[in-house]
């Protein structure tokens, strides 16, 4: 390889490079310097037949975001509702039909994932499952719903967010969606962010967190009291 084509590679490699990481600056919340509306998303005007897509993370997860959503009211109608469960909870499926059941508006639908992370795994297992996690997610989230990515993805942990979180992300830098990542804290998390947070924190759009100590100490939080 002579000189001029060793420059000409190096430089288009460099080029390339340097575009992705302004693409990256600009689609990265954690590097937006706007002021964040603070205003809850279901005041807005526009949500008639938004796409919103919920993670159920059962156990605690699930009855902190089923309580949640019962205080929007007849709001929750004015959303098109996928319900994202991990596999095996079917106690998030009852609670959320259950929900359901007060709704008007019937049009949700349910998609099946693979746990990311089983209670009391070691470090291995927990990798392999997240990483199963992640292909299930791009199969039954991202390749099938390619045209009807959500306008919205509300979480509150556990690790199951975090594949669908950053698969969304990357069609977000991709183009293909503008998809609002927002993420609430446990109530559990009164004085740091839970690992899930922490790993969230730089694509999500808004993080809610219920203890005021929270929103002081990490400067994208918001503080809108105690939601459950």
């Amino acid at each position: 390889m002579n000189e001029n084509t060793f420059t000409v590679i190096i430089s288009t490699f460099l080029i390339l490079l340097l575009c992705v990481l302004v693409r990256l600056i600009i689609v990265l919340p954690a590097c937006n310097v706007k002021q964040f509306n603070k205003e809850p998303f279901t005041t807005n005007n526009n949500i008639k037949n938004t796409k919103l897509t919920i993670l159920l993370g059962s156990g605690g997860h699930t009855g902190e975001m089923i309580r949640i959503l019962e205080q929007w009211g007849d709001k929750l109608n004015n959303f098109n509702r996928q319900y994202v469960i991990s596999s095996g909870d079917s106690t998030s499926i009852h609670k959320l039909q259950k929900l359901e059941e007060t709704t008007d508006n019937k049009d949700y639908q349910i998609d099946i994932i693979h746990r990311a992370n089983n209670i009391g795994s070691n470090k291995l297992s927990s990798l392999i499952n997240t990483l199963i996690s992640f292909k299930s997610t791009f199969n039954h989230i991202i390749y099938q719903k390619w045209r009807g990515l959500p306008k919205v993805f509300l979480t509150n942990g556990p690790g199951t967010a975090i594949p669908i979180a950053y698969l969304l992300f990357i069609c977000k830098f991709l183009g293909v969606c503008d998809t609002k990542i927002i993420y609430i804290e446990s109530l559990a998390r009164v004085n740091d962010l839970s690992l899930t947070g922490f790993l969230i924190l730089p694509i999500s759009d808004r993080i809610i967190v219920q203890w005021e100590p929270l929103s002081k100490k990490y400067k994208r939080c918001e503080y809108h009291g105690i939601l459950i």
